[in-house]
């Protein structure tokens, strides 16, 4: 009993709504002893209530624990519930209850959770569920009007440094939806479009004006009218924990000092404003940020006002929202509900670079730009840092700390404006490059493309990864790989919609099987340099089934029907067959049962 570690409380993070009528339960334990796991719940205030039993699957794992979930679905909604933990080994029978884990049945000191209401339950908009994503900067991708050129333009192609411009506007990202819709990119996100003097646009002046150099609110207009009419949503980056030097409120405080009416706006430490150094907060200590001050109500206002307008006046589909776990919390909730109001299924997507289950709770963020997978495909992809184990360890702890409900929305990422090319932390290894995105399309979440990738562009971080769209020099390999892909998700149920199964996990090889009723996708990864054989676990119930690639045209049979111990953090204890497959080096397979 001392070894055994069992962690649940009764808060959002271990049980929460899924529908008013149906909970989900979680539960952390050490790892190292198979146990089964039970929750035993009931409703308190029915005398007549029989106590439930209902056995807790295996969700993910990491090197130390296992990480498990169950649901419990009622007719009406939940309510009045009690519950404890059953945990049987082959040692040992334990119960885990409010007062701790124990030896004997608890009479008492039981987990309560007491009510749903309905905006207690985690609503995200069903079209961001595996939906495609496109991130497109648009001063680098196309310039198709040439009369809103910046004075100072360079010639397309050039290098891109942190003050040139090359002329990308919006009437270029028009001129260039045939090729998203070649792609079947089902959203576009734009980086900031509004008035701003750099060419990033990070540095707002004026949250009601596009930029003179991208064109005009007509021209967005036209844009969104025309992602939409060929199924294409738009979401643009709002920058609200900061603007820029030369927004109308901070220049009012430099002008005016003490005396201005902006000076509660930002923390300005004393007057009058200095910028060497820079006596005001800034975003990350870069003076041309300033910080907004979110407690005041007026700044609150401003934001939520920008938030609303641009839904009502473009009908966009929601907003990126650039460093949002720097942000008062307490806006976003109202943000949250003020956007919606409007439109119901806009998206929010939180930028955070770590664990974002803060901002996902359900009153803030529909999604998260989910760094954590990137990081994570870095290391063991591109750079080879952390083995296959260390890879499933993280992947697991990421499963571990959201909420089931937001798995299909998570904005997967393997490059940004903000970080290298993916191809460039390859050294232009294109196996590896498509292992990445193979595992990118194949994960749960919505896969995002940042723009330019898919045609096998290179760049070092933020200037070099914000180079000007190559549009007369592309690979056709690595862009017919992208196109593959995404047609394979977009035609496969279970890689949109499907649970996550790890299933190999061992000396460079990493699989998993994706589910969606009866049926299965199995995707295995070779992270060597030489080829290698592989068994790959079968989870499915049914012997004898045959399985065809969906990559090649090889097929695999199902062989050895005794259950077998699957392979260090597998998500699986055992299994009821595998079949055989040989992947040459930095390769992957994706397998599908076939259809009888």
């Amino acid at each position: 009993m001392l070894n055994t570690v069992l962690i649940h409380n009764c808060t959002r993070e271990f049980v929460y709504p899924v529908e008013r009528n149906t909970l989900e339960f979680k539960l952390t334990s050490n790892k190292g002893k198979k146990s089964e796991i039970s929750l035993i719940c009931w409703n308190n205030l029915r005398e007549d209530d029989t106590r439930k039993r209902i056995k807790m699957e295996l969700n993910s794992s990491d090197n130390d624990f296992n990480y498990y979930r169950c649901q419990l679905t009622v007719d009406d909604a939940v309510r009045y519930l009690r519950y404890y933990f059953e945990i049987s080994s082959s040692q040992e029978k334990l119960y885990l209850g409010a007062n701790g884990k124990r030896e004997k049945k608890p009479q008492n000191g039981f987990f309560e959770y007491h009510y749903t209401n309905e905006n207690d339950v985690f609503k995200t908009p069903n079209w961001i569920k595996g939906a495609v994503f496109y991130q497109v900067f648009p001063e680098r991708f196309c310039n198709g009007d040439f009369s809103n050129d910046p004075s100072n333009v360079e010639k397309w192609g050039a290098v891109p440094t942190r003050e040139n411009f090359f002329g990308g506007d919006i009437q270029g990202i028009i001129s260039k939806l045939d090729y998203l819709s070649e792609l079947e990119i089902d959203a576009i996100y734009l980086t900031p479009v509004f008035q701003s003097p750099s060419n990033h646009k990070y540095d707002t002046v004026d949250y009601y004006t596009i930029d003179p150099s991208f064109g005009s609110i007509k021209d967005m207009r036209e844009l969104v009218k025309q992602c939409h009419e060929r199924g294409i949503k738009v979401v643009l980056d709002g920058v609200f924990n900061h603007c820029g030097y030369y927004f109308e409120p901070f220049q009012d405080v430099i002008r005016n000092g003490e005396k201005s009416k902006y000076k509660s706006w930002f923390y300005i430490a004393e007057f009058p404003v200095q910028t060497d150094p820079a006596n005001y907060e800034c975003v990350g200590y870069y003076k041309w940020m300033p910080k907004l001050r979110h407690a005041n109500q007026e700044v609150r206002d401003y934001v939520l006002g920008v938030g609303e307008y641009w839904i009502k006046e473009l009908d966009i589909d929601g907003w990126r929202l650039d460093v949002a776990d720097e942000v008062d919390f307490t806006l976003w909730q109202e943000f949250r509900r003020r956007v919606k109001a409007v439109k119901k299924d806009a998206v929010i997507i939180g930028e955070t670079w770590t664990d974002g289950r803060d901002l996902l709770r359900g009153d803030q963020m529909d999604s998260i730009m989910n760094y954590l997978f990137r990081d994570a495909v870095v290391q063991f992809v591109a750079k080879g840092t952390i083995s296959a184990c260390e890879f499933g360890d993280i992947i697991g702890k990421m499963f571990s700390i959201y909420q089931s409900n937001v798995y299909d929305g998570l904005y997967n990422l393997i490059g940004s404006h903000d970080t290298e090319r993916f191809l460039t932390l390859c050294d232009n290894d294109i196996r590896k490059l498509k292992l990445a995105v193979g595992m990118q399309m194949t994960f749960p979440g919505a896969p995002a493309i940042y723009y330019g990738d898919e045609i096998g562009m290179l760049g070092e971080n933020d200037p070099g990864c914000r180079g000007g769209m190559s549009w007369s020099d592309q690979n056709d390999e690595i862009k017919e790989f992208y196109m593959k892909m995404i047609r394979i998700r977009k035609r496969t149920e279970a890689l949109t919609k499907g649970s996550f199964h790890c299933i190999v996990c061992e000396d460079g090889l990493y699989g998993y099987a994706r589910k969606h009723d009866s049926s299965v996708v199995y995707v295995i990864i070779n992270n060597n340099e030489e080829k290698r054989t592989i068994k790959v676990p079968i989870i499915d119930n049914i012997r004898e089934l045959t399985y065809k690639s969906v990559l090649s045209d090889n097929t695999y049979h199902a062989k050895n029907m005794e259950s077998k111990k699957a392979s260090h953090n597998s998500d699986m204890d055992i299994y009821n067959g595998f079949f055989e497959i040989e992947l040459e080096g930095f390769n992957l397979e994706i397998i599908k049962k076939e259809e009888r």
